[in-house]
């Protein structure tokens, strides 16, 4: 999430464990862990139900943590020993200089506060002699090496000797976790930790946290992102004090919620909007937009409905979003995981169903949260999690119900699943 600094804000497979409260302990672990831990309870093929309801049984439940993470670390190793490559790059080679610095609670501030600086900055407890130092250094010295040509540089801050600045920067005890400031905003960065995915999304950043649409390029851009983003959308008079409470809001969610405004009448009537003042807001798999109170119009009135509205039903596990979705979730929260490649006639029967569930219980977000994983874009993955969950991808799509209150229950047939989900809210 993009904050001013100014105004920081309150943010945001191995053997199982017992419990949701020690699974919930494990979490500070998880972005140092190879594998995820969970509790598996039962998870079901769901070959057979295709052409009908839902694609298959439903069954007790995953208290599912995280899967992967190459964190940050603290980078005392020396450079020059490191045998660092750009996998799949035999063109490319790391050139083996140090291009990152310490940063402490003494230069922190007049480090990234500084006019023009755009500072990437691990947050850590890792210790100097850690046996996976090497492969944290290589991650960021990799990623360094391309970016600092484009103007970054890059830092890193052990958490366990700065605790009043991890504090200041809102970062969980124990949490290893990447942060970047450019342009007076702080966007945290929750995506898979290798350097090619990394340099990606840094790249993407925009210049500014509000795109104003007016042409069809801009069209364009919101309507691809449809199911990937949450997306925000107001009509404006250009220049006016709504239109500038609206980007400082914006300001607030970047990296996070991708933000557009209309300012004319003619582009207004193009992407649905109405009236000047009129704030729709746009989920992935939803059908119909979220509409912001005719009272809401100032920065923090914007903040508020957002943070309250802006958790999905439905979204898909991503390489930018890939330790976001495995946040911690409320106590109240029921999670659905799906694992189902769109490609197949089973798969693209689920997606269907699951999208058509999302949309039924908009009303839910926030309580109900379906994670949708394609295995083909995580292959790498696809034996962890079957060996994990006792399950076989390969096989058809699988699904599988969280119970985050530790109360167990069993659904036995396909027309039952939706009803069963949605009575347990």
């Amino acid at each position: 999430m993009g904050r001013p600094f100014s105004s920081p804000r309150t943010g945001g497979g191995g053997g199982a464990v017992e419990g949701g409260s020690q699974l919930r302990a494990s979490h500070t672990k998880l972005r140092r862990n190879c594998v995820a831990r969970g509790v598996l309870l039962c998870f079901v093929d769901l070959e057979g139900c295709a052409g009908g309801g839902m694609a298959g049984s439903l069954t007790t439940a995953v208290r599912l943590v995280a899967f992967v993470c190459l964190a940050g670390a603290a980078f005392a190793a020396q450079t020059e020993e490191l045998e660092c490559m750009f996998l799949g790059y035999p063109e490319l080679e790391y050139d083996g200089a140090d291009r990152t610095e310490v940063l402490t609670e003494r230069n922190f501030n007049k480090t990234t506060f500084a006019e023009g600086a755009k500072s990437v900055v691990f947050f850590n407890d890792v210790e100097d002699d850690d046996a996976e130092l090497d492969q944290y250094e290589c991650f960021l010295q990799l990623s360094a090496q391309v970016m600092t040509k484009r103007g970054y540089n890059f830092y890193t801050v052990n958490t366990t000797k700065e605790s009043k600045l991890r504090k200041q920067e809102e970062v969980e005890k124990g949490e290893d976790t990447i942060h970047v400031y450019k342009d007076g905003y702080k966007i945290e960065y929750n995506g898979v930790r290798d350097p090619e995915t990394f340099v990606s999304w840094l790249m993407d950043i925009p210049d500014d946290p509000l795109t104003i649409i007016n042409d069809k390029h801009d069209k364009e851009e919101f309507e691809d992102m449809a199911d990937d983003y949450v997306r925000i959308i107001g009509y404006f008079e250009p220049g006016s004090s709504a239109l500038k409470e609206f980007e400082e809001a914006a300001e607030d969610f970047m990296g996070e919620i991708e933000f557009f405004a209309v300012v004319d009448s003619h582009w207004a009537r193009k992407m649905g909007l109405q009236r000047v003042g009129e704030v729709q807001m746009f989920r992935p798999f939803e059908k119909d937009p979220l509409y912001a109170p005719n009272s809401v119009d100032t920065e923090d009135e914007f903040e508020d409905w957002v943070d309250k509205h802006k958790e999905p039903v439905m979204q898909k596990l991503q390489l930018h979003n890939y330790f976001n979705v495995w946040r911690d979730p409320e106590p109240d929260e029921r999670m659905v995981l799906a694992f189902c490649d769109e490609e197949t006639r089973e798969g693209r029967a689920m997606f269907r169903l699951l999208t058509k569930l999302a949309n039924e219980n908009s009303e839910h977000a926030g309580t109900l949260e379906i994670i949708l994983v394609d295995p083909d874009e995580f292959p790498l993955m696809v034996d962890v999690w079957e060996e994990m969950f006792g399950i076989e991808i390969e096989e058809g799509p699988q699904i599988g119900l969280v119970d985050l209150s530790e109360v167990n229950f069993l659904i036995r047939s396909c027309e039952g699943v939706s009803r069963t989900i949605v009575e347990q809210l």
